[in-house]
């Protein structure tokens, strides 16, 4: 996992499995990153190849609490088939793909 500001903007950038031990690091970074004061923060998740329900529920988590800043959250697009069909089966592709306002 990593974050850096690009125009203006937090990338985190996540790589691998989000399980329920790795899901705790990205809370943190999403956390910083919506401290970070940029505005905006995009989550590249084209290189994981598994999130379970702690993944998912992070970033929900993140969305929700970006919104209540004001802070646009989103994932990037495209995302592994086993992350788009967690988002489908659960109905949080809508929330997470599409680019959210406060």
């Amino acid at each position: 996992m990593s974050s850096a500001v690009e125009a203006g903007r937090t990338v985190v950038t996540v790589t691998g499995e989000v399980d329920h031990v790795s899901a705790v690091r990205l809370a943190g970074v999403l956390e910083a990153a919506a401290l970070s004061g940029t505005g905006d923060i995009r989550v590249d998740f084209s290189r994981v190849g598994f999130c379970d329900c702690s993944g998912l529920n992070t970033l929900l988590a993140a969305r929700n609490h970006c919104q209540d800043l004001g802070i646009r959250f989103s994932l990037s697009e495209p995302v592994t088939l086993p992350v788009a069909r967690l988002f489908q089966l659960t109905g949080a592709g809508p929330l997470l793909l599409k680019q959210q306002t406060a």
